[in-house]
């Protein structure tokens, strides 16, 4: 089901890059943000690249210079050479690329947030299409761009990137492992699959966010604090913050918010007493009860349509049917699991390759 909400994500290709910093600052989590400027991508599945794909090692990395302004997104770019649309997947066919690929004033690419971003509204195409087909796709995209020379640097980063993302899937946290002990575990296999400059490009703004949440989180639940002390506190630790983060902080969105921490409380894989204990620690008891509540709704919801998607696949399958009959029965099925409103729902995920 997390398609249904990378289909949102991706919908709106002018994310703002503020509104994710602030997601993260107040998300605990050791990946951050997937398809919007959230949304970070959920851990890739353990299968290795096909070697056929595989491109070396192009020396030393690009170097996170100042960038003169080539940065050059498909919005920018309307109208100029790009890959087929009718070649890619079907969720990403009608959206435009979020993310872009920046150059140093040598004409290098500069490893930075917007890359990261853009490998991540390819990679949200996982399901439909695998690893190395994606891989193929995005360089089609930045060689039509940039040329041959930028898509073999970005070639070689992706590589990279998928690595760590495998490596992440594959980790299996033991019980009860302290959150800051899980993110200084994700923190040190960032940097030994990434290098500690992707790393820093990638992850280090996140990182920052994440220990400012957690040393807020903290004295929030140090009871040995006086209310004065406790604010005092707190007011130094917003210092770490710039007053635009601030700002962004105060404006965010609250529903994003919980959607993102969702996303990490899975890539965390933390069960629902660490859920509800983070939950209250940032929203409060009450907030945090409503919060579990739509967590048994949406599993109830996802539950449904799994159901339905079996069934609809079941009679596709038959055999025995024409097209036109199967037609039939699937609308018959769909109204019998779903109200008016649910089947409109289902039926628009269903033409957009959702379901």
């Amino acid at each position: 089901m997390m398609l249904m909400k990378q289909a949102t994500a991706r919908s709106q290709p002018g994310r703002l890059v503020l509104a994710a910093s602030v997601l993260l600052a107040l998300l605990v989590a050791a990946l951050w943000w997937r398809a919007r400027d959230g949304a970070e991508t959920s851990a890739l599945p353990v299968t290795a690249l096909d070697a056929s794909t595989a491109t070396p090692a192009l020396g030393d990395p690009p170097r996170a210079t100042a960038p003169m302004t080539v940065t050059r997104t498909a919005a920018a770019v309307a109208g100029t050479a790009r890959a087929p649309r009718a070649d890619w997947p079907a969720s990403l066919r009608d959206s435009e690329p979020d993310g872009a690929v920046t150059l140093d004033a040598n004409g290098r690419v500069i490893v930075s947030r917007e890359l990261r971003r853009l490998f991540d509204y390819f990679l949200s195409a996982l399901g439909e299409r695998d690893v190395g087909a994606i891989r193929a796709l995005l360089l089609a995209h930045v060689g039509a761009l940039h040329g041959a020379a930028t898509a073999a640097e970005v070639a070689a980063l992706f590589d990279r990137y998928v690595d760590f993302q495998q490596a992440l899937a594959a980790i299996n946290p033991p019980p009860g492992e302290a959150l800051r002990e899980r993110l200084a575990r994700v923190h040190d296999l960032r940097h030994r699959l990434l290098d500690a400059a992707m790393a820093e490009a990638f992850f280090g703004d996140e990182e920052r966010y994440t220990e400012y949440t957690l040393d807020r989180r903290y004295l929030m639940a140090d009871s040995t604090l006086d209310e004065h002390t406790r604010q005092q506190r707190l007011d130094e630790l917003d210092t770490r913050l710039s007053p635009e983060q601030r700002s962004g902080m105060q404006e965010a969105n609250t529903a994003l918010l919980v959607d993102e921490q969702n996303r990490q409380f899975d890539a965390l894989r933390l069960d629902p007493a660490q859920r509800q204990s983070e939950r209250e620690a940032l929203f409060g008891t009450e907030a945090a009860q409503r919060l579990a509540q739509s967590d048994a709704e949406q599993a109830a919801w996802e539950a449904r349509v799994h159901a339905y998607v079996q069934a609809r696949d079941a009679l596709r399958a038959d055999a025995r049917r024409d097209i036109a009959s199967r037609e039939r029965a699937i609308a018959q099925l769909r109204a019998a699991r779903f109200d008016a409103a649910e089947q409109r729902r289902i039926v628009s995920l269903e033409a957009i390759g959702q379901l």
